[in-house]
């Protein structure tokens, strides 16, 4: 085998194993970014479960989640009950439409619809939820849960 023969045959054996080292860079790098994700969508749903309740007997600004806000909350017995009431913001820049809601008091769930929020702007609610007490419903959970969506383009 010539001298140039032996460098060529080298010189593929270094690219190809050139091309096996990154190939495998490339895949460890695709695992470890998969990886990555799934750690700040593990997060992203713990911080949910650590979120704070809304306090019904202050009326000031608290958040609920993705985007909305609680302002003027209340609570009041209602024959075996609770009625809450209050106005949900919408601090994003999208109009809401059929949004659903739960709020989730004393281990009682109960889904609720406002038809329409629109950006920037806030819209009242008023939700019974039955067989609860007044000295337990002071905290309670909302959660935005879904909706429609609509913006305008220039």
């Amino acid at each position: 085998m010539s001298e140039s023969n032996k460098q060529a045959s080298s010189l593929s054996k270094l690219n190809l194993l050139l091309i096996l080292v990154i190939g495998t860079a490339i895949l460890i790098q695709e695992n470890e970014q998969d990886r990555i994700v799934k750690i700040i969508i593990d997060t992203i749903d713990s911080t949910e479960a650590l979120k704070q309740p809304v306090d019904f007997s202050q009326s000031t600004i608290q958040p609920i989640n993705n985007g909305f806000m609680l302002v003027n909350a209340a609570q009041k017995e209602h024959l075996t009950g609770i009625v809450f009431t209050g106005r949900i913001i919408n601090t994003q820049s999208v109009v809401h439409h059929n949004l659903k809601f739960t709020i989730s008091v004393d281990d009682k769930e109960k889904e609720f619809t406002i038809n329409k929020i629109s950006s920037g702007n806030s819209t009242g609610f008023s939700v019974f939820v039955p067989n609860i007490k007044a000295i337990n419903a002071r905290y309670a959970n909302i959660k935005y849960i879904e909706s429609s969506i609509s913006y305008y383009t220039k």
